[in-house]
């Protein structure tokens, strides 16, 4: 077996760490703790880290550990006790801005997976290529190094609990008042992650009638992968829904960043409308012009034209959280962005300062609010995106990287012939690590955009997450048009030794 294997290096990803739990014992956790450790120390110069976990059943085991090596190197430990969703880990973050933080755990993949997200100073994502010194790349470089962050005094520790605090901050910054969602029948399923406690808590407060399941949290994710997306795991979750006479169904991902949102029959909008949905409100934060928000580039065109009627520009993004929130940082004139992968993001601001991070609480009760008060924009955005027809993203896994590569090439080549425009790169130049391929349909959408009757959008990207995986998603004007583009993409893969569809 080669060093490289034998130390796990491949558990260093895109955005964070993320590996099997069976391939990060004891030993090699250590390791990796150490080598946090000493970027901390050394390279970002603070001299505490907040520590939390999440639903899975190892989070607990992870984090003595890893507290245990930050205090010896002589940091001060700050410990959120118990189960933590993501967001509540940003917002502790944002009231320790002055120390690193690390969330064991591993959103949405199977049971049996651990990993961390790791922030700087300024709740600032540390991440490939993005932080101090090269962010985790320089994490990687200590760990291969292996060397001992070990300090001749001991850090101190103490725990913090920030659902209160969360909580109130959360619906003030909604705008959801104790009682302020009296009247509104809402169904959750949170798939036995670690959002239940805050969102029952929070929608208790104001009073709405929700109707929870798989609240509690439990880290053999007794449904499957505590991902939203699979439509096996939300099967329980949408019967309920739609038996249940709710106005609307949300379900959540493991670590509860992940919010996805159906109407009380069961049917799903999508990401990009439910934020033009909510843009309103969040524009009314951001007075005056030159105000943009950013869109990932599989979002629905009709959703951005929507999206444009706020008087924001719409500019398209790259997928990835730590990418996204870094361009946020760059350029203090995006003040908000959406993934179609059900992800929200904002710069909020917390005691004077911005931070550019995700708040999935805030998003769950206003989305709730605004469709409690307003039911006929979202029935609208129903109605516009029912003239659309999407395949929701899916993946193919290849036996090896040049495999994947020939088929993204041969699929890219395929749609060129078939009349689309292809786009790689973001308007600033940065690249989109992706392809988006748009027929009848301008890359520059605003909302007087005209586009044709058989337009198409086709997306790829290389999954910087999961090893072989490349992704789709196709949406266009015709049903017949995006079955046509997935079954040709399938026609095409298939050639260079794709696996089975996969979702997740």
């Amino acid at each position: 077996m080669s060093k490289e294997k034998d130390i796990n290096l491949s558990m260093f990803r895109a955005y964070d760490i993320r590996t099997p739990a069976s391939s990060l014992g004891t030993e090699l956790a250590s390791r990796l703790d150490h080598a946090m450790a000493l970027y901390f120390k050394q390279d970002l110069g603070v001299k505490g880290v907040i520590v939390a976990h999440d639903a899975r059943s190892t989070g607990p085991r992870y984090l003595q550990n890893g507290a245990e090596i930050f205090l010896n190197a002589g940091l001060d430990v700050i410990v959120i006790p118990g189960v933590c969703s993501t967001s509540m880990f940003y917002f502790t973050a944002m009231q320790y801005p002055d120390m690193a933080a690390v969330m064991f755990g591993a959103s949405h993949n199977p049971a049996g997976d651990t990993g961390c997200k790791i922030l700087g100073k300024g709740v600032f994502p540390i991440a490939e290529h993005i932080g101090p010194e090269g962010g985790l790349d320089k994490i990687k470089e200590y760990y291969i190094l292996g060397n001992s962050a070990n300090f001749k005094s001991r850090g101190s520790i103490k725990a913090y609990d920030p659902t209160g605090d969360y909580i109130a901050y959360s619906m003030e910054l909604a705008g959801v008042r104790k009682g302020g969602l009296k009247g509104l029948r809402i169904f959750q399923d949170y798939l036995n992650g670690a959002a239940g406690r805050e969102m029952m808590l929070a929608f208790a407060r104001a009073e709405a009638d929700l109707s929870p399941l798989h609240f509690t949290a439990d880290g053999s994710f007794p449904l499957g992968d505590p991902n939203p997306v699979k439509q096996e795991v939300i099967a329980e979750g949408l019967r309920t829904l739609k038996k249940g006479g709710s106005l609307l169904g949300v379900f959540f991902d493991g670590d509860g960043d992940r919010i996805d949102f159906y109407n009380g029959s069961g049917v799903f909008l999508s990401s990009s409308f439910v934020f033009a949905g909510i843009l309103p409100e969040i524009r009314k934060r951001f007075p005056g012009d030159g105000i943009g928000v950013y869109a990932d580039l599989k979002s629905n065109p009709l959703a951005i034209m929507e999206m444009a009627k706020t008087g924001v520009t719409v500019n398209v993004i790259r997928n990835g959280h730590s990418q996204i929130k870094n361009a946020m940082y760059e350029n203090p004139a995006m003040v908000a962005t959406v993934e179609e992968s059900a992800h929200f993001y904002e710069a909020f601001t917390y005691q004077g300062a911005r931070y550019c991070t995700e708040n999935t609480l805030y998003i769950a009760l206003l989305t709730a609010r605004t469709w409690l008060e307003n039911p006929g924009k979202y029935t609208e955005l129903f109605e516009i995106q029912s003239e659309t027809s999407r395949a929701r993203e899916w993946g193919y896994k290849f036996p090896g990287d040049d495999h994947r590569t020939e088929a993204l090439r041969d699929v890219e080549e395929y749609f060129r012939s078939f009349g689309a425009k292809v786009m790689s790169r973001m308007p600033n130049g940065y690249d989109l690590e992706a392809t988006m391929m748009r027929k009848g349909i301008p890359f520059d959408i605003d909302e007087n955009t005209i586009i044709s009757s058989d337009w198409l959008q086709v997306c790829q990207r290389i999954s910087q997450s999961e090893n072989g995986l490349a992704r789709w998603e196709v949406v266009s004007g015709d049903p017949k048009l995006t079955a046509m583009a997935k079954e040709e993409i399938a026609h095409i893969v298939k050639k260079h030794g794709a696996g089975d569809e996969y979702k997740g």
